[in-house]
């Protein structure tokens, strides 16, 4: 027996509900799930957003795959960026911080035409509220490390046009949040390195100058450090119950460092000697205590927020600051695995749907559409034809063609839904 009309139309609403979940549902409740921690104290407390390692992919990225997929891939990821910052922007952050590596090839040689339509479409994946601080600080993909062989030479000045300064010193919330140019600290070790130097003379330069203005303005109030390259730690040190996968290793190649060196991971504690320290690059979760002068200071590694740095669930960091009482909390919010409802959710469903509708299509039936074609009346012509005359014999139809169209008639009105809810994204 054939599956019957009002079975088909079962399927429909079943993957239309699926869909709404999936695209829609399980982000809505993820952000309900991830909520401002309270950093104590009394008073309205300062929400800061920290973003990491968005990444956005071009041309260039994954240069082993095909022309085809990268496109694919690269429009799968922005449409889940989007839904991403979507839930991220709707916790109503005070400012935001983007931790570096905003664009995958940010540091690549191409024209600045090219650069800035990469730029924009950056931000029109990340848009903000005007009324909102946003802070950005430098990834190895964003201005390049060392003498990578493809990095412009203009990687630099076109990032301080399009995202301000390298290293910035910003205060909110009764804390100096202290961002440092990580990229360049290497590029100064790799230098000292190669001509046997050793770093004797404190702080870089630009590091020296913020460290002057939080003397003069902020000197009383606690200092939040934020780098992209994470500040060293043995090869063997935990990162605790939310990370995925292993450890960050010591290790670096072409275009990029995992840690900061030694000496300038404990120059920066020693000389900000900060409270509490973010940081990015490695794409998972990361929590660490370092100590300097006998004090403890934990840092944290963000994970990514897009699914493409190779993590199952992506997600961004909620900073609460605390003016009056000079404390801070902060709350990791995971974001759904599309990954695995890619592969383990939809794939699935589609071939069950398929095995479903051919298994009780017989090869005799009609199709879904054959039943709802209208018949031709007799009585509209007024004359008797040779057609009219001669009995129509019956023609069957293969029944690959009947399920592929069984199968059209069940998976348009949510592949519809699927492409509405994912087109209006670049609207959220």
């Amino acid at each position: 027996m054939r599956v019957p009309t009002y079975s088909l139309r079962a399927i429909r609403i079943a993957w239309t509900a699926v869909i709404l979940w999936l695209e829609i549902g399980i982000f809505v409740a993820a952000g309900a799930r991830c909520r401002w921690p309270d950093p104590g104290g009394n008073g309205k407390a300062t929400h800061i957003l920290l973003v990491a390692d968005p990444q956005i992919l071009d041309d260039r990225s994954y240069p082993e795959r095909s022309s085809l997929l990268r496109t694919v891939s690269r429009i799968f990821v922005d449409m889940n960026l989007r839904k991403a910052w979507h839930v991220a922007k709707r916790k109503r952050p005070n400012a935001i911080i983007f931790l570096g590596d905003m664009m995958d090839s940010g540091f690549a040689d191409m024209h600045i035409m090219e650069y800035q339509d990469y730029v924009g479409r950056f931000r029109s994946i990340f848009p903000a509220p005007p009324s909102v601080p946003v802070y950005y600080i430098p990834g190895n993909h964003d201005v390049g490390l060392g003498s990578h062989r493809n990095t412009s030479s203009l990687a630099r000045p076109r990032y301080r046009s399009a995202f301000g300064p390298l290293s910035q010193h910003v205060v909110h919330g009764g804390h100096s949040l202290f961002m440092v140019d990580a990229p360049a600290l290497v590029d100064e070790d790799w230098r000292r390195e190669n001509a046997g130097e050793d770093r004797v003379n404190g702080l870089p330069r630009d590091l020296e100058y913020l460290q002057h203005l939080r003397a003069e303005n902020a000197a009383n109030m606690p200092l939040i450090l934020f780098t992209h390259i994470p500040l060293y730690r043995p090869s063997d040190s935990n990162c605790g119950p939310l990370r995925e996968k292993g450890i960050i290793p010591f290790v670096h190649g072409e275009g990029y460092q995992t840690l900061l060196n030694p000496e300038t991971s404990q120059l920066l504690l020693d000389e900000l000697q900060p409270t509490l320290i973010f940081s990015a690059d490695d794409h998972d979760y990361c929590e660490y205590i370092h100590t300097s002068h006998d004090r403890y200071i934990p840092e944290v590694t963000l994970k990514s927020l897009s699914i493409a740095m190779g993590i199952r669930q992506p997600g961004f960091q909620l900073l609460s600051l605390s003016s009056k009482a000079h404390t801070n909390a902060h709350q990791p919010c995971l974001l759904p695995d599309q990954v695995h409802i890619y592969c383990w959710v939809y794939a699935p469903l589609i071939l069950a749907t398929i095995v479903l509708v051919a298994a009780r299509t017989p090869i005799t039936a009609p199709s879904y559409y054959q039943k709802h074609i209208p018949k031709p009346s007799q009585d509209r012509l007024p004359y008797p034809t040779l057609q009219q005359s001669r009995p129509v014999p019956a023609r069957r139809r293969s029944c690959r063609l009947r399920v592929a169209q069984d199968m059209w008639a069940v998976t348009w009105p949510p592949l519809a839904v699927y492409l509405v809810i994912n087109a209006l994204t670049a609207f959220w």
